[in-house]
């Protein structure tokens, strides 16, 4: 058989991504070993642990959106409001822009439909934009306690506790609960998606990884990069696996992936059938592309500017859907070719820098009038603290990687935290996207934390330099892009 024994391995290997420089006794050394002890049901004072932390992120997020709102919308969220209104009214997934025409394609599916579930129910006018606020506010209140039992999976329920209070206090997990953005669904199906992973790497289980699948694959339906998740997921077990398990580790990671890909297909088969072309999930991948590598001349670290402004007004004035996908691809295409041979250094500080500041969408949404003339006390404090949150929760989190050595668990961090970023550098970047991945800092954070002053004991040679590069980059690229742009990047 194929498929392992459910019970853990005596001596599991006690192998990471960034290999050990010496044994480290402080910590169990397998993964399998150090978690197969929480397999049985929860303690009722664990179940009033997690409660609590439901009514503290409750309450914060509904106090914030009640007492600052209306809150207009802005650019993408018009998009989905736009398309759960179509859905709603049984048009189906279709945006009409006002000088593009319209889309059938353009985004992922899952968030405009489920936002359509919240719509007015005759269908006939648009939905008062407070409706799907107010299901956000649901989506960021369940991610806390996902954040809460993925801590307790990959550490102790102390740390999962402490998790979820950091992301019940986060700013910025605050502010995208009433946001229209896709981010806060995409965090809530990643995170039930990497709880399923620890599961699977605990105890390998078919209908786990099955299951574990579908949610990736639901993942996908809201944005595309859930896929690369899903693989780096397969190779984190892989990592995992002792050398007699290797072949089922990565029969279980393609099966992961093959069920993820195969969640996704009837709707790339729509598009197919509604486009009469193969464009995946959706065609807004080589737009993001386009938009990411329109390097400014001579200020190429600037995030807009003539460049990129004339790719949109090129963009934004095709009607056809094909066509706009074409133009994006061969605009990304050719602009990279353009900037050789210093193309990945200019991106690496442009799009690293986007991504560490310490900017927020708060921000944006403030200075276009989003909270209104005067914004309310909440989306001032939101905005007041939601740079130094970040910094803080960044520097800590870089340690409590760099120091959960044992059982795989600084692996699957790298693994995929690195995926993600590189993403993000040969693609687009901005502040925002790295919202959906705030919870396992916010873990990571945690562990840092209680190890306290035992992180320099629990640090080896290779977690020191990890950690010292990360802070570097926050520190020495982040904050002074940040300040460098005015504050507004």
């Amino acid at each position: 058989m194929w498929w392992p024994a459910s019970s853990p391995r005596p001596n599991p290997r006690p192998k990471t991504f960034w290999p050990q420089s010496k044994p480290h006794s402080a910590e169990p050394t397998g993964f399998a070993r150090t978690m197969v002890r929480r397999t049985g049901a929860a303690h009722p004072s664990t179940l009033a642990l997690l409660a609590g932390l439901l009514i503290i992120a409750g309450g914060l997020r509904w106090l914030a959106f009640e007492t600052a709102r209306p809150v207009a919308t802005l650019g993408d969220e018009n998009y989905y409001a736009q398309v759960a209104d179509s859905i709603a009214r049984g048009d189906g997934h279709i945006y009409i822009g006002k000088f593009e025409g319209a889309s059938r394609a353009w985004r992922p599916p899952a968030h405009a439909w489920l936002l359509s579930l919240a719509a007015a129910p005759d269908g006939a006018a648009n939905t008062p934009v407070v409706r799907f606020q107010r299901l956000q506010i649901l989506w960021g209140t369940l991610l806390v306690l996902l954040t809460a039992l993925l801590g307790r999976a990959l550490f102790d329920l102390r740390t999962g506790v402490l998790a979820g209070l950091l992301a019940a206090l986060c700013p910025a997990l605050i502010a995208h609960s009433h946001f229209l953005w896709s981010e806060t669904l995409f965090a809530v199906l990643v995170m039930t998606g990497l709880l399923g992973v620890v599961s699977v790497a605990r105890r390998p289980r078919l209908p786990i990884v099955f299951a574990t699948g579908v949610v990736f694959g639901a993942a996908a339906l809201t944005r595309e990069l859930a896929l690369l998740i899903a693989a780096a997921s397969g190779l984190w077990w892989i990592d995992l696996a002792a050398p007699a398990d290797r072949r089922a580790a990565t029969l279980r990671g393609g099966l992961l992936l093959a069920v993820a890909l195969a969640v996704t297909a009837p709707w790339v088969l729509r598009n197919y059938e509604t486009l009469g072309r193969f464009v995946g999930v959706s065609t807004v991948g080589w737009f993001a592309a386009a938009e990411g590598n329109s390097l400014e001349s001579p200020a190429w670290w600037e995030q807009r500017g003539p460049v990129q402004g004339r790719f949109h007004a090129r963009y934004f004035s095709t009607r056809d859907e094909l066509a706009r996908l074409d133009l994006a691809r061969d605009h990304a295409l050719e602009r990279v070719q353009a900037e050789q041979p210093g193309w990945i250094g200019k991106k690496l500080v442009r799009n690293l820098g986007l991504l560490l500041n310490p900017d927020s969408v708060v921000r944006t949404k403030v200075r276009n009038g989003a909270y209104g003339d005067r914004p309310a006390a909440p989306a001032r404090w939101l905005l007041a603290v939601s740079g130094p949150a970040w910094l803080a929760l960044a520097a800590t989190a870089a340690l409590g990687v760099a120091a959960a050595r044992a059982g795989g668990r600084r692996a699957l961090a790298v693994l995929l935290l690195g995926g993600v970023i590189l993403v993000h550098v040969a693609a687009n970047a901005t502040p925002r996207f790295r919202v959906p991945w705030l919870p396992l800092l916010c873990i990571y954070a945690a562990h840092a934390l209680i190890l306290g002053r035992r992180i320099p004991s629990a640090l080896d040679r290779r977690g020191a330099i990890g950690a010292a590069v990360v802070l570097a980059a926050i520190f020495g690229l982040g904050v002074p892009y940040f300040w460098m742009l005015g504050g507004r990047p």
